[in-house]
């Protein structure tokens, strides 16, 4: 499997909104979280970005965060269904970490609900740790979100 990971500057931004929200509706057991506009939106922000994981030219996966600072938060994960535990949500969660770090990344924050247990076994792996919930956050069904991040950097104390 050759995989292939760009920013969002590569693509059409309405192009991409519609991918990504087409891949959202199939991965996501409760469908897409974003509409095609709030998608559109987002990838128009300038604080934001996307790791978008191609295949043969197909979007294969992404990953949205927002930067601030020294502070980044990741607002979406989602690989297409066929490409699900093969490692592609790994993939893209390393390549973000070893970006952000270089950046100057104090730390990463995600948002994952708390019956998504593939998902935070995976960001528990890789070094993220529950600091608190949210009530009721998500909708359709509705539910708690569980609040974790990760450190990239240590601070010294002089």
């Amino acid at each position: 499997m050759k995989l292939v990971i760009y920013k969002k500057n590569k693509f059409k931004p309405e192009e991409l909104a519609e991918c990504l929200w087409t891949l959202c509706e199939e991965a996501y057991e409760y469908g897409s979280p974003w509409t095609k506009s709030q998608f559109l939106a987002d990838i128009l922000q300038p604080h934001t970005d996307y790791c978008i994981l191609v295949e043969h030219s197909t979007i294969q996966g992404f990953l949205s965060y927002s930067s601030v600072m020294d502070e980044t938060e990741i607002t979406n994960i989602a690989v297409a269904k066929a490409m699900q535990h093969r490692g592609c949500a790994r993939t893209l969660l390393r390549f973000l970490l070893a970006e952000e770090k270089k950046a100057g990344t104090y730390t990463v924050f995600l948002e994952v609900r708390l019956s998504n247990t593939p998902a935070r076994k995976l960001y528990e792996s890789e070094k993220f740790r529950m600091l608190g919930k949210r009530k009721s956050y998500y909708h359709n069904p509705v539910e708690d979100a569980i609040i974790m991040s990760t450190k990239l950097k240590t601070e010294t104390i002089k």
